[in-house]
């Protein structure tokens, strides 16, 4: 019986099965703890901190995270009318900013004072969207102060007060913070992880060119306004490290890298998401009905934010309002609404209907973005020219009375294979 020879066939490599879609989604967003950029920078008031090429984006960042801390002795009489965010006023400005190659030029991710970023991340984040905490307060260790709400320091009590420097004492304070690239509460589809990456900071577009830019301001001795409060005349302020009778308050930077693997890295070009505050002043301290706030740029816009109060010492407030206000709307030109000239307080509701929030004295927010998804940004981009796009109120005119605007821009959309769904 005759048999047939076989011959193997050459060995041959198998390509690799595609990714699924569920291995995809698990390396999309993978935090790798926070990173050191410096620690102990010095923070005591009247100090300027730069920080320029120190940013490591060997691997893409989400955000940056802050810790900052100090001790003040507040000696011979307690402050007289205590500033209402306490030690948040200890940080007047936060900038972030670098040169961009989709914007093609410098762009300024963040300036803002630590105090409104504190207010705006808890109208729509959790209660603990950022933590603060004071040791000493009426002889306790450290407490972390509740989340602010109507009034500011709603469920104020000798421990859990967000300045305490009315009494004379010696406190510590801590104040743990991110300022993230991407929106707040951004949750398309019930997935916060999937919209991270949408706006990262890479090197591939932002090289070495980053910067960090602090600004603490002055505290004076005396019967002066400053960013604790307006003191009496024998008011005295010391400050020095946390925890200690020397040095100085330090503040310490973080940066927040993600790893998305090799398969998706490539397949998204981050958009950029810009919020920059405005101060006003004059324009709310006199009567009158649709008055014009701001000229808001023509850009898509995903929030507006509004901060208003009174105060001698800004960008601190002694008083929060929600009174000076009494309507607010967006208009394009002068008969189109974008958000109707109604109400304050019914504009304040959105914060306990979409994100089931608590509302805080003197802030509220335009929400284009309800949905969680940043691609429902109000077209401001779409406005034609000669066309105004305008944040109007009516005013009804407090002596003193200063505000802050913030209008977050999405400068570009994330693009590239993950977002072509």
């Amino acid at each position: 019986m005759s048999s047939t020879v076989v011959t193997p066939s050459p060995t041959t490599t198998q390509a690799a099965p595609p990714k699924t879609q569920r291995t995809n989604q698990a390396n999309l967003y993978r935090p790798v703890g926070p990173k050191l950029i410096q620690a102990g920078l010095n923070a005591a008031p009247g100090q300027q901190i730069n920080l320029s090429q120190v940013v490591d984006l060997s691997l893409p960042i989400r955000g940056i995270r802050l810790v900052y801390k100090g001790r003040v002795v507040v000696g011979t009489t307690g402050v007289t009318t205590p500033s209402a965010e306490g030690f948040l006023n200890l940080l007047s400005n936060i900038v972030i900013q670098g040169t961009n190659a989709r914007q093609k030029g410098n762009v300024t991710l963040w300036s803002i004072d630590l105090a409104t970023l504190y207010g705006i991340m808890h109208l729509i984040s959790s209660d603990n969207a950022a933590y603060y905490s004071i040791n000493n307060q009426d002889g306790k260790g450290e407490v972390q102060i509740t989340a602010p709400g109507t009034p500011y320091t709603f469920a104020s009590t000798d421990q859990n007060t967000y300045n305490p420097t009315g009494t004379t004492g010696t406190y510590d304070y801590r104040v743990v913070i991110d300022l993230p690239f991407y929106p707040f509460a951004s949750q398309a589809f019930g997935e916060h992880p999937n919209w991270v990456p949408a706006f990262l900071v890479r090197n591939e577009e932002w090289k070495d060119s980053l910067q960090l830019n602090f600004q603490f301001p002055l505290v004076t001795n005396g019967a002066v306004a400053g960013p604790l409060g307006t003191g009496a005349s024998g008011t005295t302020f010391v400050f020095t490290a946390y925890g200690s009778g020397a040095g100085n308050p330090t503040l310490d930077c973080y940066s927040l890298p993600i790893i998305m693997g090799n398969d998706l890295k490539d397949e998204v070009l981050p958009g950029i998401l810009v919020r920059t505050a405005t101060p006003i002043n004059t324009i709310l301290q006199s009567a009158g009905n649709a008055v014009t706030l701001l000229n808001m740029q023509k850009q898509p816009t995903t929030r507006v934010y509004v901060k208003n109060g009174v105060g001698t010492a800004p960008p601190a407030f002694s008083t929060l309002l929600d009174t000076n206000i009494t309507a607010i709307g967006i208009q394009l030109g002068a008969n189109r609404n974008v958000r109707n000239v109604v109400d304050t307080f019914a504009h304040k509701a959105l914060t306990y209907d979409d994100y089931q929030r608590r509302q805080i004295q003197g802030y509220m927010e335009f929400d284009f973005m309800d949905s969680g998804n940043p691609d429902s940004a109000y077209p401001g981009q779409n406005i034609g020219d000669g066309s105004t796009f305008q944040l109007v109120a009516n005013v009804a005119g407090v002596a003193n009375a200063q505000g802050i605007i913030i209008q977050e821009q999405a400068l570009h959309t994330p693009t590239g294979a993950l977002y072509t769904f």
